[in-house]
């Protein structure tokens, strides 16, 4: 993505507090303009103060001859701001301060000196209140936008596709959410925070190193187009390294998810060392970029501040030079203009430092906005019919359905009446799980179409759709809550009673009523602290609560142990009751009472009826069946 595209998406995030933004901007001029008056105070203390130390002085204080030489000029100033006329405002403001400067001549050192001291205090002052004021009001902007685009981020992510999840690693997922974004805020802090009032800064010492030399001050801007050209330099491989290192980063976090959920793998394959290593050859890498990264940070500021100081002394000779010869030139103006080109070195130095925060910002940016340009491919039909009730049956015609031109359904033709239990079985790779997944829509077929009583499936609303059903598959989801909200699932108000005679059905409510918080128990992450058949069973539990229409169930007992199979299995048997069933099954043992059987092969239907059927046609389902029963257990 082109670097100016992401600025202005960047920009497009600050839209919302654009008055907020202003405000700041406000603020931050006050501060550059009493930064500059609090400099520009030099020159009095230097010509009315110093210089006419011992000489004779009118009897007239500086109040009286303030209020009699700045009255026009004041006049004129606010004439000029009622009619917002920005050249009558800078005319009347330079004679302001002609008068104020004639004033100061006459009256006393002493009382000019005070005045002085006074006027810088009060300058002091309202900077810093301004700079506390702005950056109040830009960490409001900065949290806000950092709130909308996560929440952004994640609504997106929850609306893309299964497919997405299947190509994308969730380290990478998690390293845009969290490291990318948190670059991203320093990009925005630095363009609205320290560009803006490094800029205006920069301006008001140009400005008032204009008024005090314009030749010194050209002098002092032969340094600048070097040091911006190598400043630019520096921040494009900033860029380029900071994309390296967040895609490290990425790494990072995947394998340590990968190790810390695949822990006991790890454990019982005595992998500890080799985890280890693979850690550690990511870890160096990442620290050999960020290491970069960081050399090439620290390098910015000192150079433009090597920069400065060369030019700085250059400035002082040839300056101190005309103070001496007496070019027109005195020392209150020299001190001012060598105060104000020294306060450009900060604002220069501190705008490299910025411009590499934002190259880095935007290589973030890049990977965060290209996660929000993903594309679900399944999406909702503007005119989508909404589908309160399943009454008659869900048919699958001619749907073919591949992953890169590699076929998974092979132009399946089938119908699962209302009411019906239709048992899926087959060999690993078959398609089983891949058709399930169509009735939900998580995938879509690329070939024929699938309807829910007679409307396709892509013309009904997702949410609608989805409504009508419960999925149970063989990899448990659990969340890391309590035991009544994960069988509650997003719906607090559901009464514990409910919530019982859920777990009552799933074979579930003997154990949680033994625990010492019962259904407040917190069962960890992914379920953790439950074993396999605890967990399936919470699952079961969950829709049963949901009391859905249809049911999904995918190799729900695999990788039981035996008491464990016949609670879920018995769970199981009591949800499917009455309900429309499509049970994707491992052991043939527990899809023997289906009222149908599919056989699928290489995408294909090749068998189907009941059991005793199927047994007898002696084909695939029945080698299968001996297989698994070659013990003498048979049909």
């Amino acid at each position: 993505m082109a670097r100016q595209s992401v600025a202005f998406r960047i920009l497009a995030l600050v839209k919302p507090y654009r008055r907020l933004v202003a405000l700041a901007f406000l603020c931050a001029a006050i501060f550059a303009a009493s930064s500059g008056a609090s400099l520009g105070m030099i020159l009095p203390v230097f010509d009315d103060v110093f210089a006419r130390a011992g000489d004779p002085v009118s009897g007239r204080g500086l109040i009286d001859l303030m209020e009699e030489k700045t009255a026009r000029p004041g006049s004129d100033l606010l004439e000029a701001l009622s009619r917002f006329s920005p050249g009558g405002v800078i005319r009347a403001g330079g004679d302001m301060v002609a008068a104020a400067k004639e004033a100061m001549a006459e009256a006393p050192p002493g009382e000019v000196l005070l005045g002085v001291v006074g006027v810088i205090v009060f300058l002091i002052l309202l900077k810093n209140l301004a700079g506390m004021a702005q950056e109040f009001l830009l960490a409001r902007v900065e949290q806000g936008v950092l709130y909308d685009l996560r929440k952004a981020l994640y609504s997106h992510l929850l609306h893309l596709d299964l497919d997405f999840f299947a190509r994308s690693r969730s380290g990478e997922l998690l390293s845009r959410l969290t490291a990318d974004v948190d670059r991203l805020k320093g990009a925005i802090t630095e363009a609205l925070v320290n560009v803006a009032k490094q800029v205006i800064l920069l301006a008001v010492f140009l400005g008032i190193a204009l008024w005090a030399s314009w030749k010194l001050t050209l002098v002092t801007l032969l340094v600048l187009p070097p040091s911006m050209m190598i400043i630019l330099i520096i921040g494009r491989k900033l860029r380029k390294k900071s994309h390296r290192s967040q895609e490290k980063m990425a790494d990072f976090a995947s394998m340590l998810q990968e190790s810390t959920l695949g822990i006991r793998v790890v454990k019982a394959f005595s992998m500890e060392e080799f985890e280890e290593r693979r850690f550690q050859k990511v870890l160096a890498s990442h620290a050999r970029y960020e290491t970069s990264l960081q050399r090439l940070k620290a390098l910015a500021g000192p150079l433009t501040e090597v920069l400065g100081a060369a030019a700085s002394g250059v400035i002082f000779w040839y300056g101190g030079r005309a103070v001496l010869g007496g070019e027109g030139m005195s020392a209150g103006q020299f001190f001012v203009f060598l105060g104000a080109a020294l306060s450009m070195m900060d604002p220069v130095k501190d705008l490299s430092k910025a411009h590499a925060r934002i190259m880095a910002g935007l290589a973030s940016g890049d990977r965060v906005f290209k996660l929000l340009d993903e594309k679900p491919a399944i999406v909702e039909e503007p005119d989508a019919v909404a589908l309160r009730t399943f009454e008659h049956s869900i048919r699958f015609s001619g749907v073919s359905f591949g992953y890169d031109r590699e076929p998974v359904l092979r132009s399946i033709d089938l119908e699962l009446a209302r009411g019906e239990v239709l048992a899926l079985v087959g060999p690993s790779g078959a398609g089983k799980s891949t058709l399930a997944d169509m009735i939900p829509r998580f995938i879509d077929p690329v070939e024929g179409r699938i309807t829910i009583d007679g409307i396709d499936l892509r013309r009904v609303r997702l949410a609608d759709l989805r409504r009508l059903m419960g999925v149970v598959t063989q990899e448990t989801v659990l969340f890391n809550d309590t035991i009544r909200n994960n069988i509650a699932y997003g719906d607090a108000s559901v009464p514990l009673e409910r919530v019982k005679e859920a777990a009552r059905v799933a074979n579930i409510l003997d154990f949680v009523t033994d625990l010492p918080e019962g259904f407040d128990t917190v069962i960890g992450e992914r379920g953790v602290t439950l074993s396999g058949g605890q967990r399936q069973r919470l699952a079961i539990a969950r829709a049963v609560l949901k009391d859905p229409p249809i049911l999904i169930l995918d190799e729900a007992t695999s990788s039981l142990d035996t008491e464990s199979e016949r609670l879920v299995q018995q769970a199981i048997d009591t949800l499917i009751r009455g309900r429309t069933s499509l049970v994707i099954a491992h052991r043939l043992s527990t899809i023997r009472h289906a009222q149908r059987i599919i056989f699928m092969e290489e995408g294909r239907i090749v068998e189907q009826g009941r059991h005793d059927e199927l047994m007898a046609l002696g084909g695939r389902y029945r080698r299968l069946y001996d297989l698994q029963f070659h013990d003498g257990q048979t049909g």
